[in-house]
């Protein structure tokens, strides 16, 4: 699905939050940045998740907490709404709930989707595992597979194996029972939730018997392997883009019918490739050496055919490098939004270890022994920069956090030309007034009155 038929969240309203708040908070559709602020315990972390959870399709968060209705609004002028109502069988015994999950358009329900009740899934959770000895509790709401390798929710669980068939090997977990309106929205937006607890990563270590117990792994770790993943996946592909024009370039030259660029042209566009080359370089994607293999001087005194042949050469190479293009922008933004801010050390990327850090004279570090706050920082903006597809609705949970206030005053600058570049929507739940600096226009203020 293209980009342009993405759809955006326009506007989040709930009603009875907590039993106190109703909320409405209109994004922005211009700058694409969105700031929530107020008192705590007024809901703001709540809404992020909410908005989070309703696009990805989990719904015990809204079983677990006390609300009345809560709607997403699309540019389109559609809506998707979530409703409680009491359970019909259990109105006279202890309280459940049942959720109501309707797509409005032109103000008209057009689709509705019943979800059964909290308690009914966790006691169902609770059987499932009874009845496959591979899947474990390892907290409030997560269960792992031994077999698939991968953790799930209570929902989740109930979700895959209610019908008896357990799944194998997929991460990518969806209701079995979700209608085509629903897979059809979820195709079209989509939502990346950044918590607050964002520098570990609850796994599972399966190295020291069984059953498997949980770990914490550190994201810069794991970040920097997904770099390193990403900058082999792309070398490869500039291999094979290479090897490709390589081998077709004596029968182009020969068969094809080629622009002749004139001495003056080719030098232009050899001095623009010699940059790119050296700014390749110098973030550490290419190894080969600045230039050209001969005098660019020599292009004064080309025949006809040599010039052509140059132009082919030129042509090849510009397109060799633009397989590197969208790598080397989305790394060197993020080298220059934190290395600008480290003291003393800087990060540096390495085809071998992904992401490298170290002292100003060269000594090595150790990604896990920086800082809280320059993994902070530097986990929030590889997230941003790698891992967010464009029109993805972002959802920030206290982006201050461990951040001096020097850094706070640059988050938001920084995150709005990140925005500009990957075209993306941000709504951010914080409380420091230095990260809205002198941008209060961004700003929607939650629950100083409830209702």
């Amino acid at each position: 699905m293209s980009t342009e038929s993405l759809l955006r969240v326009s506007s989040i309203q709930v009603e009875g939050l907590f039993d106190l708040y109703d909320h409405q908070v209109d994004l922005k559709p211009d700058d694409r940045v969105t700031i929530l602020h107020g008192p705590n315990g007024v809901g703001k972390t709540m809404l992020l998740r909410m908005v989070n959870d309703l696009l990805i399709g989990r719904y015990n968060l809204f079983l677990q907490i006390p609300f009345r209705r809560f709607t997403l609004i699309f540019t389109d002028g559609s809506e998707i709404e979530l409703t409680v109502d009491p359970h019909p069988s259990q109105a006279n015994s202890r309280p459940f709930k049942m959720l109501v999950l309707s797509l409005r358009e032109d103000g008209k329900q057009k689709e509705t989707l019943e979800i059964p009740s909290g308690e009914d899934i966790l006691s169902r959770a609770e059987a499932v595992a009874r009845e496959f000895p591979w899947i474990s509790r390892v907290g409030e709401n997560q269960w792992f597979d031994e077999r698939g390798d991968y953790l799930m929710t209570s929902e989740e669980v109930v979700e895959l194996y209610t019908d008896g068939t357990p799944p194998r090997g997929s991460k990518h977990l969806r209701v079995r029972s979700e209608p085509e309106w629903l897979k059809g929205l979820r195709g079209s937006v989509t939502a990346h939730l950044i918590e607050a607890q964002r520098l570990l990563r609850l796994s599972i270590s399966r190295s020291s018997g069984y059953p498997a117990r949980p770990r914490n792994v550190h994201r810069v770790l794991e970040y920097a392997s997904d770099l390193r993943a990403r900058i082999n996946d792309t070398m490869a592909r500039y291999g094979q883009q290479s090897q490709r024009l390589d081998q077709s370039f004596p029968k182009r030259l020969l068969t094809h019918k080629l622009t002749t660029l004139s001495a003056d042209d080719l030098k232009t566009r050899m001095e623009k490739l010699d940059t790119k080359r050296a700014e390749l370089k110098e973030i550490g994607l290419l190894d080969e050496p600045e230039g050209h293999p001969f005098d660019t001087a020599a292009l004064d005194h080309l025949d006809q055919v040599s010039q052509k042949a140059m132009g082919l050469y030129v042509q090849d190479t510009s397109e060799k490098l633009e397989v590197l293009t969208d790598l080397a922008r989305r790394t060197r933004l993020l080298l220059d939004n934190v290395n600008h801010k480290f003291l003393h050390k800087r990060i540096r990327i390495d085809r071998e270890a992904g992401l490298v850090a170290e002292r100003d004279d060269g000594a090595p570090l150790e990604l896990e022994a920086l800082s809280s706050g320059e993994q902070h920082e530097l986990v929030l903006h590889y997230d941003l920069l790698f891992r967010v597809r464009p029109n993805t609705l972002v959802l920030i949970d206290e982006p201050e956090l461990s951040l001096h206030l020097a850094w706070q005053k640059r988050f938001l600058p920084d995150l709005l030309e990140i925005v500009d570049t990957a075209r993306f929507d941000v709504l951010i739940a914080t409380h420091s007034p230095y990260i809205v600096g002198d941008r209060s226009d961004l700003m929607i203020g939650l629950g100083e009155d409830p209702v």
